[in-house]
């Protein structure tokens, strides 16, 4: 009976996340945003305490809040002028690129791995174009993002209230707030090396003279909550855009052992020394979940694929029937 709840309750959230991605997936940004600028505003309450000031929990939110707005309005700018210059300057990065792509298409081996239609549609400026489309796209669309965001912090206030009325019991209160300081505490972490991750990865482009220093360091943040496959994609792209720009191998392998350094550094020891453990998610869960994610709700799905499953181990394992959904959710089991 309980093999068919699950199935049911899992068809039944797959069919209204499928449906409902008009106003789900903004709902579910402005709930991965709020719990990130609400962690960062705990942590600043807990800052200004230790030099005997007090701050207003509304006050630190929405000064986090603002400061976001801001910082986000600048890096938008920085991103879309660092890619506007490349697409000026493409024309010389296409001619490498096709060199490149001339010297695999001379080359059996490689051929065999990609197709001769795939070789001839890689288009250097097109490329670049869409994505500053889709960053603008998003831009766009993110205002519906900040409405859901600024209606979550009114309804905050009630919520809890009403929570408080509904769980009367203090064992589920506890185990309430148990889940919510897990979600928490992960975010904080999480958003923290991720803002390492892009400060060392622009360091490093930058010294090394990569014209996308900006691009791969703002992407490298959001891939940083992605797990293995985001750690790639940020040493591998840069890696492969220093050898359309240099033209020699030099810079590329010397972008790629730094870029490497960096995320082991971040990613399996100071992250790990801060969480305690490391990340544990099975790989094979984290696969499925972000294929069924990226089908449903595309590139942002597959962005949110791992916070989500991150939220979901959290809750499963805090209660005793789902524990053990949760212990197969991860890869060495829960302690």
């Amino acid at each position: 009976m309980k093999t068919l709840n699950l199935a049911v309750i899992s068809f039944s959230s797959i069919f209204i996340l499928f449906y409902g991605k008009f106003f789900l997936l903004p709902l579910f940004l402005a709930l991965f945003f709020y719990i990130i600028l609400n962690s960062v505003s705990k942590d600043l309450i807990n800052f200004t305490k230790k030099y005997s000031l007090i701050i207003n929990e509304v006050f630190s939110f929405f000064f986090i809040f603002l400061l976001s707005l801001i910082f986000a309005y600048f890096l938008f700018q920085l991103l879309k002028i660092n890619i506007v210059s490349i697409i000026e300057n493409s024309d010389q990065y296409q001619k490498n690129l096709n060199f490149f792509l001339e010297l695999i298409s001379n080359n059996k081996i490689l051929e065999t791995f990609l197709s001769e239609n795939l070789l001839q549609e890689i288009n250097f400026i097109g490329f670049f174009s869409n994505l500053l489309n889709l960053i603008k796209s998003f831009t766009g669309n993110f205002t519906l993002v900040l409405v859901y965001l600024i209606f979550i912090v009114i309804e905050e206030k009630f919520f809890i209230i009403k929570l408080n009325l509904v769980l009367k019991n203090e064992n589920k209160k506890k185990l309430f707030s148990k889940i919510n300081n897990d979600i928490y505490n992960y975010f904080r972490i999480k958003t923290f090396t991720s803002l390492l991750t892009a400060l060392f990865t622009f360091l490093i482009l930058f010294f090394l003279d990569n014209e996308l220093s900006v691009t791969f360091a703002i992407f490298a943040f959001f891939l940083n909550f992605i797990p293995y496959i985001g750690s790639l994609l940020a040493v591998f792209l840069p890696s492969l855009f220093a050898t359309i720009q240099f033209m020699e191998f030099f810079t590329p392998i010397l972008t790629l052992i730094l870029l490497l350094i960096s995320q082991i550094f971040i990613g399996n020891f100071l992250e790990t020394k801060l969480m305690g453990k490391t990340l544990n998610i099975s790989p094979i869960a984290l696969i499925i979940f972000l294929s069924l994610m990226g089908k449903i709700w595309g590139l942002v799905g597959m962005f949110l694929s791992v916070p989500l499953l991150v939220i979901l181990i959290i809750i499963l394992n805090n209660f005793k029937d789902t524990k053990k959904i949760a212990i197969f959710l991860t890869e060495k089991g829960i302690d």
